[in-house]
């Protein structure tokens, strides 16, 4: 099977990292920064992953953290040269672990030194392991270096399942805390009901990539990076209007002071801190002096974020 490339090059020799790298997290980013350390002199530095988590695919149930796209630019963020990348289906699932040293790593990698997670694993059956990548090490003459696990401040253990489950609960501060970023959507604006306009606050309804875990139905202080690397400071509603007897969730996205046609236009919501639960309120007059208080909350929650080149960063 011929892998994809990303800005592939025709190199002697790489340093690989392999992983799935769902939401590049710290953890993934600690593996990118050791491929970047152990890049040859004469070759490039370069990653190995999948479209989608291969758990995932064989439960049928997709719950990505970053679309693809966002994956690999989160990668090159990271310094890393070149990615390489296979859609994951039973071909590459039936590969035996000898194969994919052989055919994947060896031939079309070309690599001389691998990276890898502790828990790594790969091969039909998942019958590779970092001692058996180690051992093929020796035989074909690549080196190999295992990346310890990476946990928070509360010690927990940094993981994609983890993050999502903070991400699903709604609590987005520690996801980001694990992530070394704020949770960002990237998504297109549709037209929608139109009830935010009616209330006097237009809202931008985003049609945001199915497969992605969204943050648990609530509101939430946002920052929304539109086109020319615009920032705009927002309130962001994720909820399905039970005000009004709604039956879809929805991502609708008011921006502060801040007017413009944006349909059809893609952008970028951050999510930096939940502010309340969804509720139903007895009146649409109700549900507007919420609203108006919401706003009030998120202008004095600002001043805690920093900006740079028009994204908020962690501090």
């Amino acid at each position: 099977m011929e892998l994809k490339w990303i800005s592939g090059t025709n190199t002697p020799a790489r340093s690989v990292a392999l992983g799935t790298l769902d939401g590049v997290h710290l953890g993934h980013q600690k593996l990118l920064e050791t491929a970047v350390a152990y890049r040859p002199p004469v070759g490039s530095s370069a990653v190995f992953t999948f479209d989608y988590p291969p758990e995932q695919f064989f439960r049928g149930q997709f719950r990505l953290i970053s679309s693809f796209e966002q994956k690999v630019e989160l990668i090159q963020n990271c310094g890393i040269d070149e990615v390489a990348w296979l859609p994951f289906g039973l071909e590459i699932a039936s590969l035996e672990a000898e194969e994919f040293v052989q055919h994947i790593l060896l031939d079309q990698l070309k690599a001389v030194h691998v990276v890898c997670g502790f828990n790594y694993r790969f091969g039909k059956g998942r019958a590779g392991d970092v001692a058996f990548l180690a051992e093929q090490g020796r035989r074909h003459g690549f080196e190999v270096t295992v990346v310890p696990s990476v946990h928070s401040s509360n010690g927990e253990l940094i993981s994609s399942t983890a993050i999502r489950n903070l991400l699903a609960a709604g609590n987005v501060e520690q996801a980001a805390d694990y992530l070394g970023r704020f949770p960002a959507y990237r998504g297109t604006v549709v037209r929608g009901e139109g009830r935010g306009r009616q209330l006097g606050f237009p809202t931008a309804n985003l049609e945001v990539n199915p497969l992605l875990v969204l943050p648990g139905e609530g509101v939430y202080l946002t920052w929304c990076v539109l086109s020319h690397n615009l920032g705009v400071p927002a309130v962001t509603s994720i909820g399905r209007n039970p005000t009004f007897a709604g039956q879809v969730q929805t991502v609708e996205v008011y921006l502060l002071d801040f007017e413009a046609d944006l349909y059809g236009q893609v952008l970028e919501v951050q999510f930096l801190q939940r502010l309340r639960d969804i509720i139903r309120y007895p009146s649409a007059e109700a549900l507007q002096d919420q609203i108006r208080s919401d706003v009030r909350q998120a202008r004095q929650l600002l001043d805690q974020y920093r900006l740079q080149d028009a994204r908020v960063v962690l501090k």
